[in-house]
């Protein structure tokens, strides 16, 4: 007898459930409680994600941001489960719809666009081709570093700096591009986007309550984050890129409760993302609030402004504002040639001194992905650090001129489409407003590029990576000077399968 896709729905979840209880069954009997704890959190949803892979893109979305803080078990790594289990139920959502026939129209599936190939894969994968022969150096030129055998042992290096990153991230926006195409509403999108708000935001909070120190203390150790597996200018980062599309949307012109949700966000966001005393993540919230009172040209607008942020300015504590105002007294610039001196920069200029000379090794194609760790400053200990606290510098070093302008012209091409899309009449105005949001934080990111640090995908661009997600879903429409207003509401040609409710 042949089940139908129906009986396949009920079928496949009940033998997971099965297979789910032997495994644990046997193979964590004997574990400890944290371990089985563990396992069963990564693998309870997977029969739901089985039934409906916008589940699994869900819990991506407000996984991605916090794997840092992420429990570590070799061989039980939450994200990897999590990836191929959607990854199975797209696949099995695509199955179950089964070979599309004569006068029968099949939602197509979004595909990741050519130039995100060209524009990042095909640079970085040869920087890691480049890199190959030069791995093993790190072994030597970081003595200190207690697992250092592990993280350059050529292998361990291809899957930590190459296959993950690009595997969790392309995954992920290809999965989310689909899911929107999936989807009757779309923006009900930003309400995940609230949800991957949350656990970086709390993190913030908890690591400044837990402190043992003084809250000056607090704003002048810069590895106060460390217990939650990321730099503070990383996690400063990842809150920038969330407070640009929250902001507009908070602002826009949609329904209420959709500003009202992002706004609400932003109340998490904000004091969190001060409280990283990250100076790059305020200029690159700056950024997005200077693009955001350019596209309200209100009065009203810029008096509200103005006294949100004197009031900020009065209230915020004597330490806040000695952190962010480092570096700004007469004569800093003076001392950007000592790595002790210089607080303007934090050394990151004495450190460029050192490691510009290295472009001239390979201009064209560079040294390799991760080129600063096998430099000639590193080699001699005159440098320590792994990258060189600019990305255009890491990105110049590690792939040369070539991989530098693959990927300006890439990032060209997200702010045209962005653009595009958040002036879209066939758009709802949430989804305008995200994605005009979107584009500022890109603005944003790239100004606090040139203090920060890697540009391969990373916790920290987690929130932007969302935004790639939904951009793709609606690419190709992007490109067309005046896009159709039925296939962009509901992503799907005329005729095709109705999406079903997120």
């Amino acid at each position: 007898m042949k089940l139908s896709s129906t009986g396949w729905e009920g079928v496949v979840p009940a033998l997971f459930a099965v297979a789910l209880a032997l495994a644990v069954g046997t193979a964590l009997g004997a574990a400890p409680p944290e371990l089985v704890l563990l396992a069963l959190l990564v693998l309870a949803p997977l029969p739901f994600i089985l039934r409906d892979y916008r589940v699994g893109v869900v819990l991506l979305a407000v996984v991605l941001p916090a794997m840092s803080m992420l429990p570590t078990v070799r061989g039980l790594n939450p994200v990897n489960y999590l990836v191929a289990a959607t990854w199975l139920g797209f696949l099995a959502g695509r199955w179950r719809l089964g070979p599309a026939g004569p006068g029968v129209h099949r939602p197509a599936v979004v595909v990741l666009p050519r130039p995100l190939w060209w524009g990042l894969v095909l640079p970085v994968t040869v920087g890691m081709v480049v890199a190959w022969p030069h791995i093993g150096e790190g072994v030597r030129n970081y003595p200190t570093l207690a697992d250092a055998q592990r993280v350059f042992n050529p292998p361990d290096y291809l899957v930590d700096r190459f296959v993950k990153p690009l595997g969790y991230f392309l995954s992920f926006a290809f999965l989310l591009a689909n899911a929107v195409r999936d989807s009757r509403r779309p923006e009900w999108f930003v309400v995940v986007l609230v949800l991957s708000a949350l656990a970086p935001a709390l993190a913030v909070f908890w690591s400044v309550a837990e402190y043992p120190g003084s809250f000056a203390e607090l704003a002048r150790d810069r590895d106060f984050m460390a217990a939650r597996g990321r730099h503070a200018n990383e996690f400063g980062l990842l809150l920038a890129l969330l407070f640009g599309p929250l902001l507009f949307v908070a602002a826009g012109a949609g329904p209420g409760r959709w500003r009202a949700l992002s706004l609400g966000a932003l109340a998490l966001v904000v004091p969190a993302l001060l409280l990283t005393f990250s100076r790059g993540g305020l200029l690159a919230a700056l950024v997005v609030l200077g693009g955001f009172l350019w596209h309200h040209r209100r009065v009203k607008t810029l008096l509200l402004i103005l006294a949100l942020g004197a009031l900020m300015l009065v209230a915020a504590p004597t330490a806040l504002k000695e952190r962010l105002g480092t570096g700004l007294d007469a004569g800093a610039l003076a001392y950007t040639h000592s790595a002790d001196k210089d607080t303007l920069t934090a050394g990151r200029v004495y450190g460029w001194a050192l490691l510009v000379p290295e472009v001239a090794e390979s201009p064209w194609i560079g040294s390799g992905l991760g080129s600063t760790q096998w430099s000639a400053a590193v080699a001699a200990g005159r440098y320590r650090a792994n990258h060189p606290h600019n990305i255009y510098l890491e990105m110049l070093m590690d792939l040369g001129v070539l991989g530098l302008a693959a990927m300006v012209a890439l990032h060209t091409l997200y702010l045209q489409r962005l653009r595009r899309l958040s002036s879209s009449e066939a758009l709802s105005p949430v989804m305008r407003s995200f994605f005009l949001g979107a584009r500022w934080a890109l603005w944003g990111g790239l100004a606090m590029a040139a203090t920060t640090a890697y540009y391969m995908p990373n916790a920290a661009q987690a929130p932007w990576w969302f935004c790639l997600g939904l951009l793709f879903a609606y690419w190709d429409r992007a490109a067309e000077p005046v896009p159709a207003p039925a296939v962009l509401r509901t992503g799907l040609e005329a005729g095709g399968r109705a999406p079903s409710r997120l």
